[in-house]
């Protein structure tokens, strides 16, 4: 009798182990699945906005100057309303509106980091550090004080990995690529 009871709990032991086993290996693979699905998601982002349309559009933006907010609108605000400044205004939407939405999956963790570091950080960092005077403008006059947040999120990240990986100088004296934004991403740490 005392080897039968001793038999049993061997075998509840070795039951349970093995429930313990299988719920692992299940957490594991969900894991795994996930991890794939985040990549996947991330490189079809990333692939969409390697397009050279994506980059055309990106450095016409990125190289639009203005003196200051009133001598932007008078030029390219989409109440001007010339042929120019409402395609200004649907580049600008555009772009932005996609960073939003990037800044969105990063905040959620729904996208690799490190892929989109690599293949947009700079890019966001560099639109956001051109544009947030205007978007700030915007957000005061019209828009509210959490419009293009995602973006701001994914910018400021991306400056911080940025900054990590030396794309801005000691002292940001170099005139290295983020150089350029400091005062935005320095004035403004969180």
């Amino acid at each position: 009798m005392a080897d039968l009871t001793m038999l049993q709990s061997v075998s509840y032991i070795a039951g349970a182990f093995g429930v313990c086993v299988a719920g692992f290996y299940y957490v594991m693979n969900l894991k795994e699945a996930s991890r794939n699905r985040k990549i996947q998601l991330s490189t079809s982002v990333t692939d969409r906005l390697g397009t050279r349309e994506f980059m055309k559009t990106f450095v016409e933006l990125a190289y639009l100057r203005w003196r200051d907010i009133d001598d932007f609108l008078k030029r390219y605000d989409s109440a001007v309303n010339t042929e120019e400044s409402q395609e200004n205004f649907s580049k600008r939407w555009w772009l932005w509106s996609t960073y939003d939405n990037l800044g969105y999956l990063l905040r959620e963790g729904l996208v690799d980091e490190e892929i989109i570091f690599n293949s947009q950080g700079a890019y966001s960092v560099i639109h956001w550090g051109h544009y947030w005077p205007l978007i700030e403008y915007y957000r005061r006059r019209e828009m509210g004080p959490r419009w293009l947040e995602n973006f701001e999120y994914l910018a400021r990240r991306m400056w911080a990995m940025g900054k990590e990986r030396g794309s801005s100088s000691p002292g940001f004296k170099d005139g290295l690529m983020f150089d350029e934004y400091k005062d935005f991403f320095e004035a403004r740490a969180s």
